[in-house]
């Protein structure tokens, strides 16, 4: 099949140059038992020529001289077949060894007889896997080329049929195995980032037992040093509880890179409960005035449905969007609650620098931090930790912001549908 193919290319290039005579020569295989039939043939493919190639016999006397010439050479197009040779039905026999035992489909068959009553053509045509059949006495020289030329054009299609199958079947064979490479780049770019991921995991454990004995002995040391009624701790006073809100503000972010890598591990199990958002968003809105004297606070919560939430988490959660808003606003903060449809809402509402409009569709993403904020304190965790909680609930969390004017965070929390 691979020398059909090659030869199908040689032709398909030869048909370019029709009036090329150095095109090779279309090899017709004549089968038949009678020498004057063989000249005749001769004598006509001299006047015969195809897409500028001239046609050429290759002689055959009996069925198994030509099962031989064909199990030599396969790539021969067409072959012109007489039905009775050395036995009466041997042009017949010779089909099925074409067909079966060479393993030959491509050639095509030309069955051709001076007996049409042996074998009658549609019982042939139906139980013969031939592509014409004519009897001598209607082939003229004008039949003969018109049947040789349509049996050449059904050849060469089948060819490049054949060979546009192997083309792509190699397509889809290299397809496959940069598929597969590239899953295999893919598995191990995955496993780097579990890797990854169970280093900063196991960094965290650490960084929890190791910082938090040291920091429980300074915080311990500065509120000794606080109870003590000399003038010298009275002028420490101030760098003491420095101290202490150092210590707190260090012992909050391992605590919530522990929660964070929960969350994102989704290692965290719901504790939900049916719960009232308006006495969690008061306590919430009572701690940020005492952390933050210097800010004005604006609650304002309508009636609310109790819902199914995790109080800890849903604290955290409101609690990182009331503290985002504090380190970016100037001066108020302002929280409102209602019911929308059958949605529980909670704005949370600053009125600071704002976050640049190419980047509101990161400043959920984990460590990500608007170019704006450069050089103010942060992680980049808080926003991610509140929208892993939000979903946890079901709900979603979205913002609006302008630049220089401020931004507003959205929870939106389902009172009737179900947890995920």
């Amino acid at each position: 099949m691979d020398q059909d193919r090659k030869k199908l290319k040689l032709h398909r290039k030869k048909s370019s140059t029709a009036d090329s005579p150095s095109g090779k020569p279309w090899r017709i295989l004549v089968v038949d038992d009678d020498p004057q039939v063989h000249a005749m043939t001769d004598l006509l493919f001299k006047d015969f020529a195809f897409e500028g190639c001239p046609f050429q016999a290759v002689h055959a006397y009996s069925a198994a001289e030509a099962a031989r010439c064909l199990e030599q050479d396969s790539d021969i197009p067409v072959a012109l077949v007489d039905v009775v040779m050395e036995q009466p039905d041997a042009g017949l026999k010779l089909v099925k060894v074409i067909r079966n035992e060479l393993d030959n489909p491509s050639i095509r068959i030309i069955l051709r007889t001076g007996q049409p009553g042996e074998a009658p053509e549609r019982d042939v045509v139906l139980d013969y896997d031939v592509n014409d059949y004519k009897a001598k006495t209607e082939l003229t020289s004008q039949k003969l080329f018109t049947a040789l030329v349509s049996a050449l054009r059904s050849w060469r299609d089948i060819m490049y049929a054949a060979l546009m199958a192997d083309q792509l079947a190699e397509a889809n064979a290299t397809l496959e195995r940069k598929v597969e490479e590239r899953t295999q780049d893919l598995s191990q770019a995955l496993e780097k980032v579990h890797e990854a991921k169970r280093d900063l995991r196991q960094f965290l454990s650490m960084m929890s037992h190791e910082f938090r004995t040291p920091l429980a002995v300074i915080d311990s040391a500065a509120q000794m040093l606080l109870m003590g009624k000399s003038e010298s701790c009275e002028a420490a006073r101030p760098r003491l509880n420095a101290i202490r809100g150092g210590v707190d503000r260090l012992v909050g972010l391992i605590d919530t890179c522990l929660a964070d890598d929960r969350l994102e591990a989704e290692a965290v199990e719901l504790k939900a409960e049916p719960t009232d958002l308006t006495p969690l968003l008061q306590a919430a809105v009572e701690q940020q005035r005492r952390d933050h004297p210097d800010r004005t606070f604006e609650l304002s919560v309508q009636r609310l449905p109790e819902i199914p939430v995790d109080i800890s988490l849903m604290t955290m959660a409101i609690n990182n969007l009331i503290n985002n808003a504090v380190k970016y606003s100037a001066k108020t903060v302002q929280i409102a609650a209602g019911v929308a449809a059958d949605w529980i809402q909670i704005e949370i509402t600053d009125h600071g620098i704002g976050i640049p409009a190419q980047e509101l569709g990161y400043v959920f993403d984990r460590f990500y931090r608007a170019d704006n904020v450069k050089g103010m304190a942060g992680t980049g965790i808080g926003l991610h930790m509140s929208q892993r909680i939000v979903r946890l609930h079901g709900g979603s969390i979205g913002v609006t912001s302008r630049e220089g004017v401020g931004s507003t965070f959205t929870i939106r929390l389902p009172v009737a549908k179900p947890l995920l």
